[in-house]
C-alpha cells in the first residue's frame, strides 16, 4: 500500500527568496560555510525491525486523452456495471463506480488578482503535493498522497492552509473511460497519459472544476526531497501531544515493515525522523495524519524564520532547485520571501477536510473512500478567494 507523507513547500519558498535577495558573493560564502559544518542529527526514538514478510497554472480543460482499455491504471479498479448489489448501511453510503458522479462546481467569490508587489494587493494560491518514492523523479505516474492548498493574501498579510484527504472521491475530466476516482490519482493519470502540464495540471484542473479553486502555482516533492529539506535547515522541533505506535510502518525498501514508537513530548527531528512522523498513521486516522503534516510544516516555518538558520539557506535552495518540481518563478519566490516574515502566526488559518466534511462510502469493488459534503466544505474553500 502506498502511504502518504508531508511536503514542506512554504519553508522552501521562504528561504529560497532570502538567498535570491542576497548577493552572489554572500551566497557563495554561505554555501562554503554550510559545507564545512556537518548537520547535527538525532537517533530515531524506537525503530524495531518486524517481520520480513512482504506486506500485502490556471484552469485548463483536458482533452485528446486516449480511451482507457482494459483495467484502469490505478490501484482502484473502475467497475463497468451500473447497478449496486450491496446492502445499504447506516454507517456508510454505497457508490457504484460505473455510474456517473456529478459534483457541481461551487459558486465562490471571484479571487483577487495575482500579486505584483510584496504589499499587495493580490492573492497567490499554491498547490503543494507530495508523491511517494526516494528517486526525485517527478515525471512518472504516482499518487499524490499529500495534497495541500496554500493561499496567501498579500494585502492582509495572511495565509490559509488546507489539507485535502487523499481518499476523497471526485469526478475526473479528460481521462477517457475513467470518470471518477480518488483525488490522489489525478497526478497519476496526468503523467500516464502525458497531458499538457502533466500530473500537476491534471490535479489543478480537478480542484478548479470540482471545488472552484483557482490554482496559480504548484510545488511537488517526494520523500527524498522532504528529508533533504529538513536536514538542510538543521532539523525541526516538534511537540508530540501523545505517544504514537505503529506496528506496521513500511520499511524504506518497501519490503516488510517496522515497529515505530514516538513518545509524547518535545523532540528534535532530522529529515528521516520527520518523514516517519508525517507518514505514520496506523494508530490513528488519516485526518490526524494530515494534522501532523501541518504541524511539521509550521515547525519548519519557525525554524526558517530563526536568524540562526541563515547560514543553512544555500543548502535548502539546492534542494528546491535539484529535488523539487515547481512552476514558481524567481519573481514569485521573491514575493513570497518578502511577505512570509510579515505574516504573524495568528494570521495563518490551517484547516483539514475532516470527518465532519465527508461521509464514508464503499465502491462497488470494495474500496473505502470519502464523499465530500460540499455544504460543509464550501465555507472553507471561500477563504481561498476572499480578500485583496
Amino acid at each position: 500500500m502506498r502511504v502518504a507523507w508531508f511536503l514542506m513547500a512554504l519553508c522552501l519558498l521562504t528561504l529560497t527568496t532570502a538567498v535570491i535577495l542576497a548577493s552572489r558573493d554572500n551566497v557563495t560564502a554561505l554555501v562554503q560555510q554550510y559545507a564545512a559544518s556537518p548537520l547535527a542529527t538525532v537517533t530515531l526514538y524506537v525503530v524495531l525491525p518486524a517481520s520480513t514478510a512482504t506486506p500485502s497554472a490556471p484552469h485548463t480543460a483536458l482533452s485528446n486523452i486516449p480511451p482507457a482499455t482494459g483495467a484502469a491504471p490505478s490501484a482502484t479498479a473502475v467497475a463497468t456495471h451500473s447497478a449496486p448489489t450491496a446492502t445499504p448501511s447506516t454507517a456508510a453510503s454505497y457508490v457504484t463506480t460505473g455510474q456517473p458522479y456529478v459534483l457541481p462546481t461551487p459558486n465562490l467569490p471571484a479571487a483577487a488578482p495575482f500579486p505584483t508587489t510584496c504589499d499587495g494587493p493580490g492573492r497567490m494560491n499554491i498547490l503543494m503535493l507530495g508523491i511517494d518514492g526516494f528517486t526525485d523523479t517527478y515525471y512518472r505516474p504516482a499518487r499524490t498522497d499529500t495534497i495541500m492548498m496554500l493561499g496567501v493574501n498579500f494585502a492582509a498579510k495572511s495565509a490559509n492552509l488546507l489539507s485535502i484527504p487523499r481518499d476523497l472521491w471526485v469526478p475526473l475530466q479528460g481521462f477517457g473511460q475513467i470518470t471518477q476516482d480518488r483525488i490522489n490519482t489525478a497526478y497519476h493519470y496526468g503523467e500516464l497519459y502525458q497531458l499538457p502540464g502533466g500530473g500537476p495540471a491534471a490535479l489543478s484542473t480537478i480542484l478548479t472544476n470540482d471545488f472552484g479553486l483557482r490554482v496559480d502555482r504548484y510545488v511537488v516533492v517526494d520523500f527524498s526531497a522532504f528529508e533533504k529539506g529538513v536536514d538542510a535547515i538543521g532539523g525541526i522541533d516538534i511537540n508530540i501531544p501523545q505517544a504514537i505506535h505503529d506496528a506496521n510502518y513500511p520499511a524504506r525498501d518497501d519490503i516488510g515493515t517496522m515497529v515505530i514508537d514516538f513518545p509524547a513530548g518535545q523532540m528534535h527531528m532530522d529529515g528521516v525522523t520527520a518523514l516517519i512522523y508525517a507518514r505514520v498513521r496506523h494508530d490513528s486516522s488519516d485526518f490526524e495524519r494530515m494534522r501532523r503534516q501541518q504541524q511539521v510544516l509550521f515547525a519548519a516555518r519557525d525554524k526558517l524564520l530563526s536568524p540562526a538558520t541563515l547560514p543553512r539557506l544555500p543548502a535548502l535552495v539546492q534542494v528546491l532547485v535539484s529535488a523539487a518540481r515547481t512552476n514558481l518563478t524567481l519573481q514569485d519566490l521573491a514575493l513570497l520571501g518578502c511577505l512570509a516574515p510579515q505574516i504573524p502566526p495568528a494570521a495563518i488559518q490551517s484547516r483539514v477536510i475532516d470527518s465532519n466534511m465527508v461521509r464514508d462510502a464503499t465502491t462497488s469493488d470494495g474500496a473505502q473512500v470519502l464523499l465530500p459534503n460540499m455544504s460543509a466544505i464550501v465555507p472553507v474553500l471561500e477563504q481561498f478567494n476572499v480578500g485583496q
